[in-house]
């Protein structure tokens, strides 16, 4: 078994609360990016919902909030939606509700600042993507009982209880800590913006490639780091300081596992999802090789290719969809040890 080397660095507080807690303070959008940016409305539904006296009433409100109630409350899986109503209804009123309604409000207030990192991420989409519209955003405390998030290119809606943080009272019960870590609010925005990537790659269905996937997840992190300029690689791929200083220093270690084995070829999905899935580690390299390796491999190939590429823009990355052309020019070979 191959082991990561270790290496002990000295950090300031100051230094770790901006590698792993959010975006560079000092950080300040140019003029061309404040001349693009549109104010951001949040529409705080639970302040609706919650004030609901009875299932009528949550019955009146999803109604009204249509998309809500089909994708994000997911409603077919209820018989009707009375039935649907009658469990909210049930769930507005458990006293352990108000709780999670306390902290919440605790935790995110007035929302300007999650408002302010909105309106900077929507005014680089319109800089890279001319055209692009402002999503509208809406948010709930949710008990739990449904997802996170729920994201297309005219609606966001964000549970916020799930993003509480280490401090809540409850937090959801289904994730493992490894997952459970990056549940907090300054993931937030980074976790959108992968999201909405997906509206803006072409992509060759075709090819069932490990190295054709490793590309898309680079192009999804590389499209997140230009709509957050200042975000920490932390914040984007979800690993922690040490687990990216690790990575970096031995991705030679890491390219010569995937050339080694033949992986880049690889089309089983059973195979790919141990270098691509979500695990604590990719026991495959290493014991402490955080999972979804390979995504950050392919952000790395975008990367190195965009760095040697300066002539292509975004969108043009974002529109190739010939994964073995953005490898091959790239010239990404893993960087040697010592150059770090």
């Amino acid at each position: 078994m191959i082991f990561f080397k270790t290496i002990i660095k000295f950090l300031s507080l100051v230094s770790l609360a901006f590698l792993l807690g959010g975006c560079d303070t000092n950080c300040k959008p140019p003029g061309e990016i404040k001349s693009l940016m549109e104010e951001v409305k949040i529409e705080r539904l639970e302040d609706t919902l919650y004030r609901s006296e009875s299932v009528e009433e949550v019955l009146a409100f999803l109604t009204h909030h249509k998309i809500l109630k089909n994708e994000f409350l997911g409603s077919d899986q209820y018989p009707n939606d009375t039935v649907l109503a009658e469990r909210l209804f049930s769930m507005i009123t458990d006293p352990d509700i108000a709780v999670l309604l306390e902290e919440t409000r605790r935790v995110f207030g007035d929302m300007r600042d999650l408002k302010a990192d909105f309106e900077e991420a929507f005014a680089y989409m319109r800089k890279f993507f001319p055209g692009a519209k402002t999503p509208k955003i809406q948010t709930l405390v949710t008990g739990f009982y449904t997802s996170e998030m729920y994201v297309s290119d005219t609606l966001i809606i964000i549970g916020l209880d799930y993003y509480i943080g280490p401090d809540a009272t409850y937090r959801p019960n289904s994730y493992p800590d490894y997952i459970l870590r990056r549940y907090q609010k300054q993931y937030i925005v980074p976790a959108i913006m992968l999201l909405l990537s997906d509206n803006y790659i072409a992509t060759d269905y075709s090819d069932n490639t490990m190295l054709a996937d490793m590309v898309f997840y680079g192009k999804k992190y590389y499209f997140t780091q230009k709509m957050l300029p200042c975000a920490p690689d932390s914040l984007i791929i979800w690993y922690t300081e040490k687990e990216l200083t690790d990575v970096s220093d031995n991705q030679h270690i890491i390219w010569g596992n995937f050339i080694q084995n033949e992986l880049l070829f690889e089309t089983s999905h059973i195979i790919k999802e141990k270098f691509l899935g979500e695990r604590p580690n990719t026991y495959e390299i290493s014991a402490v090789c955080p999972g979804r390796i390979g995504a950050w491999v392919g952000w790395e190939i975008v990367r190195k290719y965009m760095e040697d590429h300066p002539e292509v823009s975004l969108a043009g990355l974002m529109g190739k969809k010939d994964a073995m052309n953005i490898f091959k020019a790239s010239n990404y070979k893993g960087k040697a040890p010592g150059l770090f």
